[in-house]
């Protein structure tokens, strides 16, 4: 694309098109700023009349609004401060997903993913400056690529913990993947295959064994959505390559034999059932479970660390069901809608819900900002289909 064309491009723009990418762009300087940057684009599309009626227009919004309203309450009179905090997120969340809705378009999504890869590469240099100064600290050389236990040693760029920056990396590496297929330039190829391993590479010195798990299942997966059979081979043959390397090599994944985190699991899953038997319609709000960990004598930790858990555990039978409910009845017949127009975007947002569902089994990490944009915008990507 010559620069005439990216100009031509921009004044199509609208002025809400670029607070889209104000807030793609906050993803990478903390929460504290997303919150910031989502408290005033919601202020000015509120000031502009736009808000409200992307709500009302919103699929869902009376269930969205009804579970969030009923979070804020619960969280509130369980005296869960982080639990109101995390529904207020959701709000701040779900308001932006309105507007995001009525005024993303094909162009505008593609330049909201390519902010996201470009900023990746920019955090992804923070993250090699962090791990030189965690491997100093402990005396080891950067180049043993010595991963460290101790979550606190861990790289996490600007993402709060490693769990988190590595969801984050499983979004962008996916992201690469999609956007190779869709282009055909060259260089284009060679800076989202550049891009991808070079966030593969700071997934591997997370230490998030976890989070290579749906990479290993979703990369396939979309190139035979997509009909890529050329790409499908190959990946299968990587894969292969991959196992057997693993099976001859185990040390080749990090940290793979520490099982202290796998039996904290079950500890923190026997604790989390324990509220969800005392508390099971309602729970006590978002991350209830750092609230239980304290009544039942639990392992500490900051949720469930498992997402089916935690939202028996944090939301009860009532808030899990209106959450399944809205999914089933507004998302999924939009989502499948789009198999019939766009193979790829297809593709990506079933990546994106297996993502979410095999990291999920061993970490709970759609419980921030960053995280949870990023997943409800693709989520809700099916909606391009009716502007293409």
């Amino acid at each position: 694309m010559n620069l005439s064309t990216l100009k031509e491009e921009f004044h199509s723009f609208q002025n809400t098109d670029w607070m889209l990418l104000m807030v793609t762009v906050s993803l990478f300087l903390t929460q504290y700023v997303t919150a910031a940057v989502l408290l005033v684009f919601l202020g000015w599309t509120a000031y502009k009349k736009e808000l409200w009626v992307s709500i009302k227009e919103q699929p869902g919004a009376i269930w969205i609004y009804l579970f969030i309203g009923i979070e804020i309450i619960v969280s509130f009179f369980a005296n869960n401060l982080i639990g109101l905090v995390n529904a207020l997120g959701m709000l701040l969340v779900m308001g932006f997903i309105s507007v995001y809705r009525k005024q993303v378009h094909p162009k505008l999504f593609h330049y909201m993913i390519n902010i996201m890869l470009i900023g990746s590469i920019f955090v992804g240099i923070l993250a090699l400056f962090q791990f030189a100064d965690f491997s100093a600290q402990k005396g080891y050389d950067f180049f043993e690529f010595h991963i460290q236990n101790s979550p606190k040693r861990r790289i996490m760029a600007t993402f709060d913990n490693a769990n988190l920056y590595a969801t984050m990396l499983e979004f962008w590496i996916f992201f690469c993947v999609y956007r190779f297929i869709q282009c055909k330039g060259l260089l284009k190829r060679i800076f989202y295959v550049v891009v991808g391993l070079f966030n593969f590479g700071l997934l591997y010195l997370t230490g998030c064994r976890t989070a290579l798990l749906p990479l290993v299942v979703i990369i396939p997966l979309f190139f035979f959505l997509a009909r890529e059979k050329k790409w499908l081979l190959l990946s299968l043959v990587g894969l292969g390559i991959g196992i057997i390397l693993v099976f001859m090599e185990p040390d080749l994944i990090p940290r793979i034999t520490d099982m202290s985190t796998l039996e904290s699991r079950f500890k923190i899953w026997n604790c989390a059932w324990m509220g969800i038997q005392n508390y099971p319609i309602f729970g006590l709000g978002p991350q209830s479970y750092h609230l239980y960990y304290q009544m039942f004598n639990g392992h500490k930790a900051p949720h469930a660390h498992n997402i089916y858990v935690d939202s028996l555990a944090s939301y009860g039978i009532v808030g899990t069901l209106l959450i399944i409910y809205y999914a089933c009845r507004y998302l999924l017949p939009e989502i499948i809608n789009v198999r019939l127009y766009d193979r790829q975007l297809f593709g990506l947002i079933i990546g994106f819900i297996l993502i979410f569902l095999i990291h999920g089994l061993l970490d709970v990490t759609m419980n921030v900002l960053a995280t949870a944009l990023v997943f409800m915008m693709i989520l809700n990507a099916g909606v391009l289909v009716k502007k293409d």
